[in-house]
């Protein structure tokens, strides 16, 4: 069927799990190999020859027009597999329509997987009616719905040039199931398509063989064709009539098809809440019920379900600030349908006075609180609802200095352990209480995980934004939800144990991470990525994920729906609520290679357009419903202010497929071993973990019974039901029933999953390892599933290096991986912590891998390390050509950060020969090196360069950049002459700082006027970070020799910060007191308000408004991304209302995340240099302003300290006009 002629098939329900073909599943034959039975088409071009179906253009002949044969049926979702060869002239071309419709002349209109003998074509997916090319090879290619397109790249075109066997005969599967489509040839995935476009997109259609116009001589010949019928993915229905619309988003693509909420209200006495959830919008069939309101419930931040369907709530109250000890304000309410009706009509009281809550788990006699710093356990043993004590404090150290994104998201894993979130601007030590700090884990974004049994603490992955939401596959794979950031991608991630993803900030990974790369090798940048792709590229910290049609960039809690009251179709698919689009988004999570990647669904599950609807977390129960808290606040944004928050309101509501739920009583502790091992294999995957998790306990406690144990250990052995063999080998860990001998029988399992997770588990401990280090070696070396090969990578940090080096070599040596997303990384996570204990082991891997990721990252690395640069200037030596110059590009990209450095051996003579015969790119980074290197015959000549008036103003700019990065002392004195040349005036001005000769700065006044815009900043900059400079400015200001309005908040904050008494007293004779208190800010922003709602805004220029923007704002806050940040970008921040740009913009520190707080520097010259922290080196400290990156060798700095605040002012408005405040205002707020 069309899109075309029916537009609601745009928004399919992704994948489904039948997608996972089975090997044995041969499908239906369609070729009998003798006859065209079954087919249509030009017979004067289509026959049978050698047993297949043959298109011919013989040699002098020619084609005029494509030719199709087309199948006698239509199929929806489907895996085909086929073999064929193509033979003839250059430009012999064919292809396989599928998805198509016939076209009156004969013609195909749909999708082709494209077919050529390798050069160009082989592989492609091209649309035949209208797009042309959708999917390059190599590529996986996400259109949304709105037509816009996300490229993902995973190799390189040319790559695939060779893939036809010799002998003429290949085999082409296609495997397609909804918007999903993926091309494989000769096993080898080539290209993949993700296709929502609205009006485009096909999901049902013909298969067609196609023989492309042009001249002989061409021939294609296909045989041994074989489809498997996947069935129809379910679409959501449209409404019937216009009429039956309603009210619903029609401007968002993925939300029109919703429905009005069917549901009669609830028995829950609240009608403000009732009308909220009348409100709701929802797919067809399902419907939405009130659980919970206020009185009865208030701040509902997190919540549990135990074992008896019984709801565990958490009561924010004392957010957004931890209270004084003693003084906490939390309590953790029960909630219970007791009657089975559906209704939770009892509540009780667990416990109260507990202190900035955030996570909830229960399990094993008792309950799970994170309340940051600490990890608490509060025991009940005897599961009467009351504690058996006060809570116990498990761990300490947790990070709380932003208190929206502290520990969270706690949910137990298949392994038994309890996970959890902390976000990227909270820094953590953890450990037990009273651990010395050599004792302690260091954590700033993450997920950690805790054992129950065992009392042991780990990160489990670094990275992330301030995420919120972790939720297991029904293969055991973790996933988290987060806000979207410009570095990671999109809003969700795989995680994978013991990787290292992209953080917010983009700052403080470990040393073998680097946060940029050069541009000629861009996978340098080598963090893990987010598996969403779809809306990459558009972002940072505050910017939506693609305008409205997803929603926006922040996304809280996860869900990856296992149970069985929802439609089958939508099981292990993934659900988040985004915060600010009011929507829970859609997603399917895709095997590709090691990992996954994750897409959009096409369309949203439901649309809540209450103002104050703040979803926070979202788990599926017993009965199958899903279950959604709702904090209500019109503030969407974290404010540690504690009067900002209306502390009246708290909902949970039920989500349910309406025609088939039903209430249900559990209560799973009263079931025995064996009850409870049946559970495993319920259809509702709730029952399972519940069930494992009893006997986890149990079995601390007691022998699990031997019956038991013997079935778990026959099932999770036994082939061919993947689910059972991993729900009975997670169980068999989890009862400590798992021993080296079945383990190591395990990785023999014919399930790739099954033996993944058997190398996970096997590895689990560092001190107890099932499996011998040879076996390990042995799957890295033989075993074909990139999914087991990731388990071992991942497995590397916990072996000791005469383990691990083998295993390294072993699973580099897979070209097969190259284009793998996670597995060269992770590889080289494990191999990095060994490279400085031998440097010529890890560049012999690097030689010899064909991972371009690990080989280039093994050498970036190596050239920080001196040992290292020895090696590497030696094979400089032999190389010639582009991998010469490739490798002196990667050395100077790897010390560019460095500013004076050991020469390495061999040096000067490798400088002398890229000197003679490089490039003019190759001598730059050869004199960069040698001047760090501390070669004073660069240095003189750099010198020589900047003073000469005859030379090229860039190649003397070029000379200073030099000087200035190595710390060259000899320049200064060449800083007056300097100053004169216009051409050269804004690169001389930044470092006049250096300098403590009152005379520059009286130039700098002198000349102020004179100056550009850019150059008056800089110059701005460098009169207030000295103190002789700063005074001389303030005398000019106070004697009416310089204007005031020149200076900025900033800049008078800068000068108050250097304690010169008299610059002082001078700041505040002019000024008055420096700063705002919160009251003065509170008065302000409330007449700003008035006077902006007040206003006749028509009557206002926004685009006048932009203007300002550029001018005041765009260099922190950029709107499209393209710009390292000093400050949140606002795209899409017109979501969150007047309130929230005028509590930023006037009261800027209220809520500083630690890497946008100032450092201020001092140097042993004199100067205050502020910024933000960037990165820093063995050798120097780069802190980024709103005029350029600053580099500060560590040897002349006296000073380090991290201040309160924000590189953005106070009094940002104070400057402007009220006009210009209301365009200002009118602009940010408008929709685009």
């Amino acid at each position: 069927m069309s899109v075309k002629s029916a537009v609601f098939l745009a928004f399919v329900l992704s994948l489904v799990p039948a997608f996972l073909i089975r090997a044995d599943d041969a499908g239906k034959a369609l070729f009998d190999g003798k006859s065209l039975e079954g087919w249509s088409g030009n017979t004067a071009h289509w026959r049978i020859a050698d047993g297949a179906i043959t298109g011919e253009i013989p040699d002098g002949k020619s084609l005029d027009r494509n030719e199709f044969l087309f199948w006698d049926g239509t199929v929806a979702d489907f895996d085909l597999s086929l073999e064929f060869r193509i033979s003839g002239g250059r430009d012999a071309n064919s292809g396989i329509q599928f998805r198509s419709q016939r076209t009156e002349n004969g013609g195909a209109a749909g999708l082709q997987a494209d077919l050529d003998q390798g050069q160009t074509w082989l592989g492609r997916i091209y649309d035949e009616h209208g797009r042309a090319l959708v999917t390059e090879r190599g590529t996986v290619v996400s259109i949304a719905p709105d037509g816009r397109r996300w490229v993902d790249k995973f190799a390189e075109p040319a790559d695939f040039a060779n893939l036809l066997s010799a002998d003429g005969w290949n085999v082409y599967r296609i495997r397609a199931a909804g918007p999903h489509a993926e091309i494989w040839i000769n096993g080898r995935r080539v290209s993949v398509l993700d296709d929502h476009q609205i009006g485009q997109a096909e999901y049902s259609g013909r298969l067609a063989f196609q023989l492309h116009s042009g001249a002989g001589p061409a021939k294609v010949q296909f045989r041994n064709i074989r489809l498997v019928n996947l069935g129809e993915t379910a679409f959501p229905s449209a409404p019937a009539t216009p009429e039956a619309k309603g009210n619903r988003p029609t401007e968002s693509a993925v939300l029109w098809h919703l429905r009005a909420n069917p549901a009669t209200p609830s028995v829950v006495d609240n009608n403000e809440a009732q009308a909220v959830v009348a409100g709701m919008k929802l797919t067809d069939g399902f419907q939405a019920e009130l659980v919970a309101a206020e009185p009865d419930l208030h701040q509902p931040i997190a919540f549990a379900i135990d074992e008896r369907g019984r709801l565990w709530v958490v009561e924010a109250f004392s957010y957004p600030n931890r209270q004084p000890e003693g003084k906490g304000k939390d309590r953790i309410l029960i909630l219970e349908d007791r009657d089975g009706d559906g209704t939770f009509e009892t509540k009780k009281t667990f416990i109260e006075g507990l202190n900035l809550v955030s996570g909830i788990e229960v399990g094993f006699g008792g309950v799970w609180i994170g309340a940051a710093p600490e990890l608490l356990f509060i025991p009940d043993h005897n599961a009467d609802d009351k504690p058996d004590g006060p809570p116990e404090v498990l761990l300490d150290g947790f990070g709380y200095q932003d208190t929206h994104e502290t520990l969270n998201s706690f949910t137990w894993g298949p392994d038994g352990w309890l996970y959890g979130n902390q976000g990227v601007f909270n820094t953590a030590q953890i450990g037990k209480p009273g651990a010395p700090s050599d004792r302690r884990t260091t954590l700033r974004a993450g997920i950690w995980r805790y054992h129950p049994v065992r009392h042991e603490f780990e990160v489990f992955a670094h990275g992330g934004s301030n995420q919120w939401g972790l939720a297991f596959n029904e293969c055991g794979d973790l996933f988290m939800t987060h806000c979207r950031s410009y570095w990671g991608g999109g809003g969700t991630t795989h995680v994978i144990r013991n990787g290292h993803f992209w953080n917010q900030t983009n700052s403080e990974y470990p040393d073998f991470i680097s946060n940029a790369a050069p541009r000629d090798i861009p996978h340098l940048r080598n963090y893990l990525p987010a598996s969403a792709r779809y809306d990459s590229g558009e972002g940072g910290a505050g910017k939506p994920g693609t305008g409205a049609v997803y929603g926006g960039h922040s996304h809280v809690g996860t869900m990856i729906y296992g149970g069985d009251n929802w439609p089958e179709i939508y099981r292990d698919h993934l659900f988040t609520h985004n915060l600010h689009g009011h929507q829970i988004n859609h997603q399917v999570n895709v095997r590709l290679g090691s990992g996954y990647q994750t897409f959009h669904a096409g369309y949203d599950l439901a649309y809540v357009p209450h103002p104050a609807y703040v979803a926070v977390e979202l788990k599926y129960g017993p009965d199958g419903s899903v279950y959604v808290t709702d904090w209500v606040d019109g503030q969407h944004c974290h404010n540690p202010r504690p009067e900002t928050w209306d502390r009246t309101n708290g909902r949970i509501y039920r989500i349910s497929w309406a025609k088939s739920w039903r209430p249900l009583q559990v209560d799973l502790a009263k079931k025995t071993d064996a009850e409870l091992a049946k559970l495993l294999g319920h259809r509702n995957r709730w029952f399972a973990n519940t069930a494992r998790r009893f006997l986890q306990h149990r079995a601390t406690g007691r022998e699990i019974a031997p019956a038991v144990v013997a079935s778990l250990r026959k099932t999770a052995a036994a082939p061919g039901d993947r689910r059972m063999a991993l729900e009975s080998l997670w169980a068999l860990h989890a009862i400590k029933a798992l021993d080296a001998p079945l383990a190591t029988a395990l990785l023999e399992h014919p399930d790739e999953t099954v033996r993944g997770w058997t190398v996970r588990l096997a590895t689990e401990s560092r001190g107890a390892r099932l499996v011998a280090a040879d076996r390990l070696q042995k799957l890295a070396t033989d075993d074909a599933s990139p999914q087991v090969r990731l388990a071992v990578a991942s497995a590397l940090p916990t072996l000791p290096p005469a383990e691990r080096w083998p295993i390294v070599a072993a699973l580099a040596r897979h070209a097969e991986d190259a284009g793998d997303r996670y597995l060269p990384s992770m590889i080289w996570y494990g191999l990095a912590p060994l490279v400085a204990g031998d440097v010529p082991r890890a560049m012999t891997i690097a030689e010899s891998t064909p991972l371009p990721v690990l080989k280039d990252a093994v050498d970036w690395y190596s050239a920080r390390i001196p040992a290292g640069r020895d090696v590497l200037v030696k094979r400089l030596g032999t190389l010639d050509g582009e991998p010469a110059a490739r490798l002196l590009s990667l050395v100077h990209f790897s010390l560019e950060r460095e500013s004076s450095l050991p020469q390495p051996r061999g040096w000067q003579a490798v400088r002398d020969r890229f000197r003679e015969g490089g490039s003019g790119a190759t001598r730059r980074a050869c004199d960069e090196l040698s001047a760090v290197f501390g070669d004073e015959e660069v240095l003189k000549r750099m010198r020589n360069v900047l003073t000469d008036d005859k030379v090229a103003v860039e190649e003397r700019r070029y000379a200073l950049s030099i000087l200035n990065r190595t710390g060259d002392r000899e320049v200064v004195a060449a800083f007056p002459k300097l100053l004169e040349v216009r051409a050269l005036r804004a690169n001389v001005i930044p470092l006049l700082g250096r300098s403590s000769d009152v005379a520059l700065a009286n130039s700098l006044l002198k000349e102020f006027p004179s100056l550009t815009a850019d150059e008056k900043n800089a110059a701005l900059s460098v009169l207030t970070s000295r103190k002789e400079f700063a005074l001389e400015l303030v005398r000019a200001v106070d004697q009416k020799q310089f204007d005031q309005k020149e200076l900025s908040a900033l800049q008078i904050r800068q000068m108050h910060s250097l304690g010169q008494p008299e610059v002082t007293k001078l700041l505040e004779r002019i000024w008055g007191k420096i700063g705002v208190s919160s009251e003065d800010a509170r008065k302000l922003i409330a007449r700003i308000r008035k006077t902006y709602t007040t206003a006749p805004l028509w009557a206002y220029d926004d685009r006048r408004g932009k203007q300002i923007y550029e001018k005041t704002c765009a260099v922190c806050h950029p709107l499209d991304g393209t710009s390292v940040p000093l400050g949140p970008g606002l795209k899409g921040s017109w979501r969150n209302g007047l309130d929230y740009f005028l509590e930023n913009i006037v009261d800027p520190n209220a809520v500083v995340g630690e890497n946008y707080r100032v450092t201020v520097v001092e140097t042993n010259s004199g100067q205050v240099v502020t910024g933000l922290f960037d990165s820093e080196s063995a050798t120097a400290l780069v802190l980024r302003t709103a005029e350029k990156m600053i580099s500060i060798p560590k040897k002349e700095i006296v000073e380090r300290k991290l201040g309160d605040q924000s590189l953005m002012p106070k009094g940002l408005l104070d400057k402007m006009s009220e006009i210009e405040v209301i365009e200002l205002l009118k602009f940010l707020l408008r929709r685009e």
